[in-house]
């Protein structure tokens, strides 16, 4: 906000935001129509990163149901590899749920989800 003491000794204000519009008078009409135009730019940055992650994903060595072993479990198996999203879209990164193995080396119905660390430590076993 900038305000200027006029000469009649009244305050004028002006509301500009970061680029320096100023939105004195702006309508409620005007404000929605600037706000869906940015989520609109948020939302296709977003489906891009998605994509992006998306064929990141497909060129792992190892796919959903592969037995593999991470540095959390010697043996395991893979149930999900899905973008990672935050509070505020897609982030770049990736998570990868697993199914450890069961005392016996059969595959159990808990399912866990990898921290970053522990996706880099991902192998396949074949």
């Amino acid at each position: 906000m900038q305000c200027k003491l006029s000469t009649d000794l009244l305050i004028e204000c002006w509301v500009f935001n970061a680029f320096g519009h100023n939105f004195k008078d702006m309508t409620k009409e005007e404000l929605k129509v600037k706000v869906d135009k940015q989520r609109s730019i948020i939302n296709d940055a977003n489906d891009e990163i998605c994509s992006y992650v998306n064929d990141y994903i497909e060129s792992l060595p190892y796919k959903v149901g592969d037995k593999v072993s991470c540095s959390r479990c010697d043996v395991c198996w893979i149930t999900s590899i899905v973008p990672s999203r935050g509070y505020g879209g897609y982030n770049g990164e990736i998570d990868v749920r697993i199914n450890p193995a069961k005392k016996d080396g059969t595959r159990s119905n808990r399912e866990f989800v990898l921290w970053s660390m522990e996706i880099d430590s991902i192998k396949k076993i074949s």
